[in-house]
């Protein structure tokens, strides 16, 4: 299979995934400020972040199909600069499940809840990160590297050879894991957070 195939898959879950990432911030922006939720632009953006997750995730499937089309598994399997696309890739894959995940279980009373949104904000930011760091691997072996690797590589990690964290990265990474865990539970649920506003009307009342 010519590889023009895969860069096309690519290029298009990378708009996807960026198209995402800008409206789940709008939305969440316009959560801060206390603008009107139900405007266009919230609706838009909510959905638009859903619906473009969604396809960008199905997608990946195809962009896994297409790339083993070019390189064959055995190549892959020995190299090193290739299994950590493939590493690249399942994280992207599994990131932006979750937060699919999190809006169809959720549904649009996530937004009720800062510390859920912004949770879910962050899941979006690192989901694209991942995507930037898979492109910039496959770029850096088609010969054409990106530039995005160094960025990887402050964090100690050389893309092209078999993944090294250095001890204060495995920390950086439980101690942002352990914080993330925590905003996403802070305040309750969504339903919770509902209740506890419904109580306190009540109470006013």
């Amino acid at each position: 299979m010519p590889p023009a195939f895969h860069a096309i898959v690519v290029s298009l879950i990378t708009g996807l995934f960026f198209f995402a990432l800008i409206a789940v911030l709008v939305r969440l922006a316009i959560q801060w400020r206390g603008s009107d939720p139900r405007s266009r632009l919230a609706v838009g953006a909510d959905q638009g972040a859903l619906w473009s997750a969604s396809i960008g995730t199905l997608l990946i499937l195809g962009a896994v199909i297409t790339g083993f089309a070019i390189w064959a598994p055995s190549a892959a399997i020995n190299s090193p600069v290739m299994r950590n696309k493939i590493l690249t890739a399942l994280l992207l894959l599994v990131t932006y499940a979750i937060f699919v995940a999190i809006r169809w279980r959720f549904g649009e009373r996530l937004w009720e809840n800062k510390a859920l949104s912004a949770f879910y904000a962050m899941v979006a930011i690192a989901g694209f990160h991942w995507s930037m760091v898979t492109n910039s691997i496959g770029g850096d072996i088609a010969g054409i590297p990106s530039g995005y690797e160094t960025i990887v590589q402050l964090s100690g990690v050389e893309t092209r050879f078999t993944y090294y964290l250095p001890t204060w990265v495995l920390i950086t990474i439980v101690v942002i894991s352990v914080a993330m865990l925590a905003l996403a539970y802070l305040g309750g649920t969504p339903e919770e957070t509902s209740e506890n506003e419904n109580a306190g009307l009540d109470a006013r009342t």
